[in-house]
């Protein structure tokens, strides 16, 4: 139920295609899930205080240890060749410049348990800060530089290091919990002070300007249901009596204090908790008392908040249809402005100390990420730093095109489609389409290079592949948002095929050769249209919900399905049983593969052995795939590459008719 990367688009036809360049259209290389594998994935873009560098991550797949291996590396502003800082074999995450712009903190696992080190930004070796036994998730500088604030679970008692030892480990159930507590410690003695600790989970500190304070978010427990019920505090940085800031049963997240200290941003949900809305940007108060919304007209969902040097100016990004876009507006409130015009997904902006320039990751369905830089006054002119991938120019990659339909019930619905290199007009192809996670997820115009979404590799093999944005997707504001509530298999099932209609009518696809694919809720729509339909050659299915009921009572966030289904499945159960796929299994035909992370708690493997089982037992053509380890979505490199490989030849043998032999 993880929804995968959303993205929008602004002011766009509705026909648009992303220029190709010259050499790479005649180059006769095609891209394959080898190449996919292959790609460096480049985020977290810090830019130094004075604006002259940016820290960022880089991660490649590490075939030899079977796992991603996230190094920093840094980049001057004004251009030139990147400097690779850390090359530890263990994830190297989260570069965080000090205030004087002398020390970049990072977090590293090189020594099993991750902690924070120290490294300068011309390079030597990094020193480690921090030895927690149980290891530190978020962390902030304070204004000085001499503290950083870091969460981290509170270390085991020695008799829970005993029993742990002796594995007299019997779990109880909503019990047991080990919270996150909030310390500080000083950069030169290297004196650790716990702050806040008590029987909740805390997390993101955030210093006042003037050191004074921090405030952090927390949540009743540490299990994935309660993470959409947070609350916001402040504490003195030296420890003492928490103060909450809001009276919300709603989410309250991401709080960023004014330069003067006397306010705070904030991301909320006013109302009764719900796992299914878009949040708010709101101001209020240091010292707490009522909020007031920023900016209530604002259709999409707003990020994190950063505030001009003088107050005047909150800063966010946000998701926009396809794409994503940097935007400002008024701390005293008003209608934001758009200060980018991103033909593709920008992610993590972050500011120079004067905050006249920006640094941000790009990306388009053409070119990787890669970190770009601009000034706040002229922000649509990106400039782009890095060129991790230049091997992408030498590939022959499919042309897009964001594509518009009607839905049958009048609904205006939008997508991105991926055609065929070497596309010609007027000739049908197969097609194969790609339903998000989420359901809330939403695709976007990001090169599509993942184990979930390698669109060029089955574009080079003359496919076309389309990903629709069906209702219910988050980034088409909030009555897109909810409208698939107490309707899942409906309206966004209509969408869907009503999009592949479009296809089929347009000419591009051939009615004959159709498949479609989806993994988490795009595993439940794929195994619901698995059963409604047998316009399709095949299908594959990747940790799909299938029986709502039980569904319900395994997997670790009840709560979302709660917000979608309005009841429990005691209290309702005619809708849990006419929108589980299960309930129809005897109407499906179609050869169907399954593949799902055996760890996975999101979506438990029973929901895959139950379509397994049915399938099986209504003598129709299936696979069931478990990939040893893995929780919901697929971390090992060798994984993703067979979850891949697997898929387009399950594909090509029943869609194609080839004679492909599908290894165990």
């Amino acid at each position: 139920m993880r929804p995968l990367r959303s993205v929008s688009r602004f002011a766009i036809a509705a026909m648009f295609f992303f220029a190709v360049d010259p050499a790479r259209a005649q180059s006769s290389k095609r891209m394959t899930f080898d190449d996919v594998i292959a790609l460096k994935a480049v985020s977290d873009p810090q830019l130094s205080p004075d604006g002259r560098w940016v820290a960022y991550v880089v991660s490649h797949a590490d075939m030899t240890a079977d796992a991603a291996d996230p190094d920093i590396y840094i980049v001057a502003a004004a251009g030139g060749d990147p400097v690779r800082l850390t090359t530890s074999k263990k994830a190297d995450t989260s570069p965080r410049w000090s205030p004087d712009g002398k020390w970049i903190a990072f977090i590293s696992a090189r020594d099993e348990k991750p902690q924070i080190y120290l490294i300068s930004p011309s390079g030597g070796e990094a020193d480690a800060l921090t030895s927690s036994k149980s290891g530190i998730g978020s962390f902030q500088w304070s204004p000085d530089g001499k503290r950083i604030a870091f969460a981290a679970q509170r270390d085991l008692t020695a008799d829970e290091e005993k029993k742990q030892k002796d594995k007299d480990d019997a779990v109880v159930i909503d019990q047991q919990f080990r919270f996150t507590q909030l310390s500080t410690i000083d950069v030169a003695t290297k004196k650790v002070t716990i702050v806040v600790n008590g029987a909740f989970q805390a997390s993101d500190p955030q210093w006042s300007p003037d050191g004074s304070r921090i405030a952090y978010v927390t949540n009743p427990t540490p299990k994935a249901d309660d993470g959409t019920v947070s609350d916001i505090f402040t504490v003195s940085s030296e420890g003492g009596t928490p103060k909450k800031l809001v009276e919300n049963e709603g989410p309250d997240a991401a709080p960023r204090w004014s330069p003067d200290g006397r306010s705070i941003a904030y991301l909320t949900r006013p109302g009764k908790p719900t796992a299914v809305g878009l949040l708010q940007l709101a101001v209020v108060s240091a010292d707490g008392g009522t909020p007031r919304m920023v900016a209530p007209g604002f259709l999409y969902q707003p990020g994190a908040a950063t505030w001009s040097n003088d107050g005047a100016t909150i800063y966010f990004t946000s998701p926009v249809r396809t794409t994503t876009q940097l935007f400002s507006v008024a701390s005293a409130g008003g209608t934001p402005k758009q200060l980018t015009a991103a033909m593709g997904v920008i992610s993590n902006a972050t500011f120079s100390r004067d905050r006249s320039s920006f640094a941000v990751t790009f990306q388009d369905i053409q070119h990787a990420s890669d970190v770009h830089v601009a000034t706040v006054a002229n922000a649509t002119a990106l400039t782009r730093l890095t060129d991790h991938n230049p091997q992408l120019r030498s590939l022959a990659l499919g042309k897009s095109e964001i594509v518009h339909w009607k839905s049958k019930d009048g609904m205006d619905v939008e997508g991105i489609l991926v055609y065929p290199v070497d596309y010609q007009p007027g000739k049908r192809y197969p097609m194969v389409a790609e339903i998000h996670g989420g359901p809330a997820g939403s695709w976007m115009e990001n090169f599509p290079g993942g184990w979930t979404d390698a669109a060029h590799v089955w574009a080079g093999r003359g496919w076309a592949v389309f990903f629709p944005n069906p209702r219910g997707s988050s980034s088409y504001g909030e009555k897109f948002l909810r409208a698939n509530i107490k309707d899942w298999g409906a309206g966004d099932y209509r969408d869907i095929q009503t999009g592949i209609d479009n296809m089929v009518a347009k000419g591009i696809a051939d009615s004959t050769k159709l498949a479609q694919s989806g993994w988490s809720y795009g595993g439940y729509m794929t195994a619901w249209t698995l059963t409604q339909t047998n316009r399709f050659k095949a299908v594959m299915i990747g940790a799909g919900l299938t029986d709502m009921a039980s569904m319900y009572g395994t997997n670790d966030i009840p709560r979302t399905i709660d917000g979608y289904f309005e009841a429990e499945p005691w209290n309702d159960p005619t809708q849990y049983t006419a929108r589980s796929a299960m309930t129809y299994i005897k109407q499906a035909r179609t050869p169907t593969l399954i593949q799902h992370g055996q760890a996975d708690q999101r979506v438990p493997i029973g929901q895959s052995q139950e379509l397994y089982l049915g399938l099986k037992k209504n003598n129709v053509p299936v696979e069931l795939v478990f990939f040893p380890r893995e929780p919901h979505g697929l971390m090992e490199p060798r994984h993703q590459l067979d979850k891949m490989t697997r898929e387009y030849d399950w594909f090509a043998k029943y869609v194609l008719g080839e004679n492909k032999n599908i290894v165990p």
